[in-house]
């Protein structure tokens, strides 16, 4: 029964699930008034959060890419322009303690 648990909160990880929504699983799963339907709705629920979380990635990919294009790798990090463009200031010119 616990390799059976161990394995189930293995494959449940893998799919991208918390630590907390695998113990909310195994709690349907002895819910009598559980149903299939309630488990598909959490399934689908954690497909909707990954699609969010590669929109974002893909978004912040193409930004970084983006920018290591407009960043020819010379000169000194007070003209980077990744760092410019996150908003970094050299505060080494400014700050005679630092």
């Amino acid at each position: 029964d616990t390799i059976v648990r161990i394995r189930f909160i293995k494959s449940a990880q893998e799919l991208g699930f918390s630590l907390k929504e695998i113990s909310e699983l195994l709690a349907l799963r002895v819910d009598p008034h559980t149903t299939c339907a309630d488990v598909k709705q959490r399934a689908e629920n954690k497909a909707a959060e990954i699609d969010q979380k590669i929109k974002t990635l893909k978004k912040i990919k193409n930004t970084l890419s983006k920018l290591a294009k407009e960043c020819n790798g010379k000169g000194p990090t007070s003209k980077c322009p990744i760092l410019d463009s996150l908003g970094v200031v050299d505060h080494r010119e400014n700050d005679a303690n630092f």
